[in-house]
């Protein structure tokens, strides 16, 4: 359709590969032809429009050559009816660059594949080329003959890729024109496709070190350490955290020996089990601390208020009822230890009993459980006691009992409100790797206490790494 029935094709060019994945055109052809036959052709060219030129150049090769030496041979005519019409004209330019050439349009390549389809035409390029060497050279005499060629100087063919289409108006200058089909892209899709590139060549590599760690063998103390540690539940980003900190500061020696790798996983554990002892007991002033326990549903809060405020003589214990939540009996409550036990129905009645047990230089205990599915309320029951009072600390309740999941909701619920976290029914606990992997993702929020069972206040431990480790271990 460009240059002509005449064109020789001088190069076939297969994007193949990664980059090649990207390419709309995954092959680039570049072809030549002499100026004369290409001027020939682009004066048909000139008078004919998109349709004519389409059905045109869908004839063979022969048609199309005959045609346009048709044309050049009647230059008096200028009617598209003698483009048209069929001409007795015999070939057109004495070089004869198509006569070697046979075209079976009913003849179906066979080939596997199109590197096999690439193979085949670039032999059949030699094949003509070679008889058009012979043929130049037999009529070279004739072909001096025209004084338009005889000044015409044979160079080798000029490779000119291009990205635009040549108006048919215009004739090119040059004495061989080629043409070499690409894809051109903007800046931004270049880019956005070394992108890609860059982004696959990364994965390909990520997968090699996987592949290469998958056949190394894994050292003796660590894949028990990984074994054990999976069985206890411990969450699988702190056991590779833990794996990798390991192979860093130990030899292959010691990875090999299982005692050494588990002396060094009991260390960083210890580490990461954040302790403190609650506020009321480091308070060196004689101005009380106001100390909430802080649930939704039954996590044994309340016999953990009692006990908390046992430690403290003469403390306030106010069981709010804000929720709906009623108390038990206030008489038995009396008779533990002289508890002050009280009951508050509103925000109002809490803070006038919290201020009168403070004034007295007293600690005051708030059992307060939210059983409402709005959080606000409870932000600004806890604000209003820290605008109100100098020291509150908010203590989040968590039952050993429950499962994982729900503990961790209900410490992202509150994260924001709370200073610590106190868990109650231990001696019942059956997973402790979940209290471990609570305690590890919110390092931040320590724990106070343990309820080791139902006694008031015999069974209260204040928290230790220690405990939580021998539950998990089975010391």
């Amino acid at each position: 359709m460009e240059l002509g029935p005449d064109a020789i094709i001088l190069k076939t060019i297969t994007n193949k590969g990664l980059k090649g994945a990207f390419k709309k055109k995954k092959i680039e052809i570049t072809a030549a032809i002499s100026e004369k036959n290409y001027s020939k052709k682009a004066k048909v060219d000139h008078i004919l429009d998109d349709g004519q030129k389409g059905s045109f150049y869908s004839n063979n090769s022969s048609y199309i050559s005959n045609m346009i030496d048709g044309y050049e041979s009647n230059t008096n005519e200028n009617s598209r009816a003698t483009v048209a019409s069929p001409s007795g004209s015999t070939g057109y330019g004495k070089l004869g660059l198509n006569k070697t050439v046979n075209t079976n349009e009913n003849q179906t390549a066979k080939t596997n594949d199109l590197d096999d389809f690439l193979s085949d035409a670039v032999d059949k390029v030699k094949a003509v080329t070679n008889n058009v060497v012979h043929s130049t050279k037999a009529t070279m005499d004739n072909f001096f003959a025209d004084e338009e060629l005889e000044s015409m100087s044979f160079e080798e063919p000029v490779e000119v890729k291009q990205s635009y289409e040549v108006p048919h108006s215009e004739i090119r200058n040059e004495k061989i024109a080629s043409t070499s089909r690409e894809v051109n892209y903007d800046d931004s899709v270049v880019v956005e496709q070394r992108k890609k590139i860059d982004d696959l060549e990364k994965k390909l590599f990520e997968l090699t070190k996987n592949v290469e760690r998958l056949d190394k063998k894994e050292p003796n103390g660590i894949y028990e350490l990984r074994a054990t540690l999976r069985s206890l539940d411990i969450s699988e980003k702190y056991i590779h955290n833990l794996v990798k900190k390991a192979i860093f500061e130990m030899s292959r020696d010691e990875l090999e020996d299982s005692e050494v790798v588990f002396e060094f996983a009991l260390r960083e554990m210890l580490e990461c089990v954040n302790t403190e002892m609650p506020l009321f007991s480091s308070s060196d002033s004689e101005q009380g601390v106001v100390t909430v326990i802080l649930s939704e549903t039954s996590t044994g809060q309340t016999s953990m208020a009692y006990k908390i405020g046992a430690l403290k003589p003469d403390s306030t214990i106010v069981r709010s009822t804000l929720n709906g939540v009623q108390g038990e009996g206030k008489e038995f409550s009396r008779k533990l230890f002289g508890l002050n036990v009280s009951e508050a129905s509103n925000i109002a009645e809490t803070v006038s009993l919290c201020r009168k047990t403070i004034e007295e230089g007293k600690c005051a205990f708030i059992d307060y459980k939210n059983n409402s599915e709005d959080i606000n309320e409870t932000k600004k029951f806890i604000d209003g006691l820290r605008r109100s009072f100098g020291k509150v600390e908010v203590l989040v309740s968590l039952s050993a009992i429950h499962s994982e999941i729900y503990n961790r909701k209900v410490v992202s619920r509150y994260k924001s409100l709370a200073n610590g976290i106190v868990i109650s029914n231990l001696d019942l606990c059956l997973n402790f790797g979940a209290l471990f992997n609570i305690t590890e993702e919110n390092s931040d929020l320590p724990l106070k206490f343990y309820g080791t069972g139902e006694v008031v206040p015999d069974d209260l431990e204040a928290a230790t790494a220690e405990r939580l480790l021998a539950g998990i271990f089975q010391f």
